[in-house]
């Protein structure tokens, strides 16, 4: 008896994909959230989801491979979703830390990043909306609902840019002027 197609076979088994596919709070009310945002003088708090739009919220970290990975894309969607009418768009990062950059001020310079991002350090921001991977984008309705969620733009055959913006519109609904 040969061992090889049982070899076969377990090699040819693909990789687990431990990403979440819902959230916990789809449906529910975003929680309380009020952080320093990273190399300026304002806040991120919940005043900024209730302005008349759906709001994209990234969970991230420079210390996640998915995360860096997406850093281009979210650079992108930042200055597309300056254009769209009803969407806005946030990024908290998370864990305080920052890897060989130490803070996120030299990873913006090098990278030429200028996207606004909350410091959420300690990790409360994190525990409090049940986040379980990284990156994680999760939309808001225009009263602040959380609903819609999904991870990573690139990796793990993710949505990409378009894909997000398509399901941040479909939550936004018809444009108020």
């Amino acid at each position: 008896m040969s061992l090889a197609p049982i070899a076969a076979e377990a090699q040819a088994a693909p990789p687990v994909d431990r990403r979440p596919r819902t959230h916990a709070l789809l449906g529910q009310p975003a929680p309380a959230i009020d952080l320093p945002l990273a190399g300026q003088r304002g806040r991120l708090n919940n005043r900024l989801f209730a302005r008349n739009r759906a709001t994209i919220v990234q969970f991230w970290g420079l210390w996640c491979p998915d995360c860096l990975a997406d850093v281009d894309d979210v650079a992108d969607l930042n200055r597309r979703v300056q254009r769209e009418r009803g969407v806005g768009f946030v990024s908290v990062h998370t864990r305080g830390r920052y890897g060989r950059w130490g803070a996120l001020e030299p990873f913006f310079q090098e990278k030429g990043y200028r996207f606004p991002v909350a410091v959420d350090d300690d990790q409360a921001a994190y525990r409090a909306w049940q986040v379980q991977w990284v990156p994680s984008f999760l939309i808001l309705d225009r009263a602040g609902i959380i609903r819609d969620y999904t991870t990573d733009l690139t990796a793990g055959n993710g949505i990409g840019v378009d894909g997000l913006l398509a399901r941040a519109r479909a939550v936004a609904g018809p444009a108020r002027r």
